[in-house]
Order: structure tokens, then sequence, then C-alpha cells
């Protein structure tokens, strides 16, 4: 485990303190969704943006109590990449270009 991983996990104990959500579980849901909206833009993070991408994404659930039963996984990645879309604007229109393009033309292969 990493430096960076372990801040992570150290983090995710502080934020899951006053929720019902495990650690392990927070950490595994900003990874999916970092990896989920990461993939439809074909976008690559040095380690230190992904690191704070991760942190975002764990606080952002933390607040709005993602890991209630009441979301589903897809549920909780759509709000995951709304708020990543939101926040980063020049990666949306990335996103939103490379997805449009798939509809056009299939996969892209580079």
């Amino acid at each position: 485990m990493s430096e960076l991983d372990r801040q992570l996990h150290r983090e995710a104990l502080e934020l899951c303190q006053t929720g019902p959500a495990t650690p392990d579980k927070l950490v595994a849901l900003a990874h999916t969704g970092l990896k989920a909206w990461a993939k439809i833009g074909n976008l690559q993070f040095p380690p230190e943006k992904r690191y704070a991408l991760l942190q975002e994404i764990m606080r952002y659930c933390a607040d709005e109590c993602l890991l209630a039963c009441c979301f589903t996984q897809e549920d909780r990645l759509e709000r995951i990449a709304g708020m990543l879309d939101a926040a980063y604007p020049r990666y949306a229109c990335t996103r939103a270009r490379l997805a449009a393009r798939r509809n056009r033309y299939g996969r892209p292969r580079f």
C-alpha cells in the first residue's frame, strides 16, 4: 500500500465517523466512481491529481450519503460523474466529445 493510499484510508476513517458508511466501502466507491468517469473520456491522471480527485469524491459521497441503501450503483456513479463534470468543465467537454464520436463511429481506436 502506497503512502497516498494510506492517507486516503485515514481520511475515509475520519469521514465515516459521522455516518453509517465503512471506510473500505467509501474508498471503493471513490475508486469505482473515478474509474467510470475517466473511462468515458479516456482520461488519465498523474498520481497526485488522481489522489486529489479521490479525496473530492470521498467527501462528496460522505456529504450526500451515497452509501445509503436507497441508491443503486448506477445512480451513485451518475451522481459522481455529474459532480465531477460540474467541477471540471474541461474534462466534461472532452468526455462529451468522445461520447458523441463513439455514438457516431463506434469505439475510437487510438
